[in-house]
């Protein structure tokens, strides 16, 4: 009988083991997991396949500077964005013109151009020469409390992710940048 090299042992045993931690997992899973609404949802999204929603009332703090001017809706692909903690990804979809006013976010904002033009801005005051062009496939991340604007370049979509809670605290044109402590 052949002895088997100590390599050969370990490898084994990263397989063995790699399978059962897989297995377990399975055997604990969700066939779905919950999203706001109470709808479940595959992990997997194609394209065309998103439920989409007005962006619920909760989700908004304040009032917006400037008009929307368009349509936004939002679909949830993953995760709870109203969970705080919890990891999230959304998309965003808006119709041409349709406006984003200056707000921030209490965590980082991820975002990546899916479809369209995404115009972005920093800043408390909306300033349109200020805003820079992303196109599809760009991507953008905002810091948590970032004073932050958009609009949106003919029909368009964003994905978002990060971790909860996804609120958008509008801000007015005199606010200074800097959230005050404890926001």
């Amino acid at each position: 009988m052949r002895k088997l090299g100590i390599g050969v042992v370990v490898a084994c045993l990263l397989v063995v083991t790699v399978v059962a931690v897989a297995q377990t997992l399975a055997a604990h899973q969700t066939p779905g997991e919950k999203k706001s609404g109470g709808a479940t949802h595959s992990p997997v999204v194609m394209p065309g396949s998103e439920q989409w929603m007005d962006i619920p009332a909760a989700a908004l703090v304040g009032t917006p500077s400037v008009e929307i001017g368009g349509t936004l809706k939002l679909a949830v692909l993953q995760g709870d964005p109203m969970g705080a903690g919890h990891s999230y990804t959304l998309r965003l979809s808006c119709t041409d013109g349709a406006k984003i006013a200056p707000h921030w976010h209490p965590t980082t904002e991820n975002v990546t151009v899916i479809k369209g033009t995404f115009l972005l801005g920093m800043g408390a005051k909306w300033d349109a020469a200020a805003m820079k062009e992303i196109p599809v496939g760009g991507f953008a991340s905002a810091a948590p409390q970032m004073r932050h604007y958009a609009q949106c370049k003919g029909d368009g979509i964003v994905q978002v992710s990060g971790i909860g809670p996804f609120v958008v605290n509008f801000v007015g044109p005199d606010d200074a940048g800097a959230a005050k402590k404890g926001e």
